[in-house]
């Protein structure tokens, strides 16, 4: 597709566009750098090429930390494929993790396969065309750990903080499970419109991180919160990261500053 104007596109030209019925879907590249995009220049992903398993954004790098936070995970489900960074971070960090992704749309699952290094023949690897909030309110499986970063082409699909939402994503969790969930709300309105929903699904059984771009991830537990050895979570992060290249030590200690009060006593106090 040819590019409308002369000046330069912050994420690169296109090499790859699909058209369905909620507008377009593009990718883009820049160096060694590959976006997906929604027709405009917020990155919906991006993936290294050099690297393609490592996480480019600090909110994805964040989620990393529940592969800490739970004592064994043997399962996950991601809500949003976007470019499959998720899918294959944890693949490269947990070779025999199975995976669920969830995408609704078609357009988007067919470019992250032939783009960004989506496999579909990976046995271990189930892809769904689905409306997220249907998917997790109609299945019956029950998961380790669930990341939810559901996107529009503007940002964040507001239907994550929705009780309901909450509720079956709770309900999705197998014992010990651990939901991850990308909070970006720009309003302030919006984000006490947030907390009021995770207080009444999840109560003091979360945590919350706070890291550059405006980006909160939710840490919410199944069960109550988990008793963390600081020394241990730091140098588990610290093996991890450098398996990913990422500074999963740096955000496991922000994690540890940010809810010291919950993590020393077992309980949350989010004001």
């Amino acid at each position: 597709m040819a590019e409308t104007t002369d000046k330069p596109h912050p994420l690169g030209r296109i090499v790859a566009h699909r058209q369905d019925s909620c507008g377009p879907v593009e990718v883009r590249e820049l160096g060694q750098h590959r976006f997906l995009t929604f027709g405009n220049a917020v990155e919906q992903s991006c993936c290294n090429t050099a690297r393609p398993w490592r996480l480019e954004h600090v909110y994805t790098q964040a989620m990393m930390l529940g592969l800490l936070l739970h004592p064994a995970p043997a399962s996950a489900l991601i809500l949003g494929l976007g470019g499959g960074s998720l899918v294959r971070a944890l693949r490269h960090a947990v070779p025999d993790l199975n995976l669920t992704a969830v995408e609704y749309r078609q357009a988007v699952i067919d470019l992250a396969i032939e783009w960004f290094g989506v496999h579909p023949d990976d046995p271990q690897l189930r892809l769904h065309c689905a409306d997220a909030a249907d998917f997790i309110a109609g299945t019956q499986d029950r998961f380790d750990l669930i990341f939810a970063d559901l996107y529009l082409a503007e940002g964040v699909n507001p239907v994550q903080m929705r009780i309901d939402f909450l509720e079956h994503t709770r309900e999705s969790l197998a014992s010990h499970g651990l939901l991850l969930l990308n909070a970006w709300c720009s309003e302030f309105r919006d984000a006490q419109a947030a907390l009021q929903a995770l207080d009444a699904v999840f109560g003091e059984s979360r945590l919350a991180l706070h890291v550059q771009g405006g980006n909160s991830i939710i840490f919410a537990f199944r069960e109550h919160l988990p008793v963390i050895d600081r020394n241990r979570l730091f140098s588990t992060a610290q093996a991890l990261g450098l398996r990913l290249d990422i500074p999963l030590q740096r955000l496991a200690r922000n994690l540890w500053r940010q809810n010291a009060q919950a993590l020393r006593s077992g309980r949350y106090h989010p004001r």
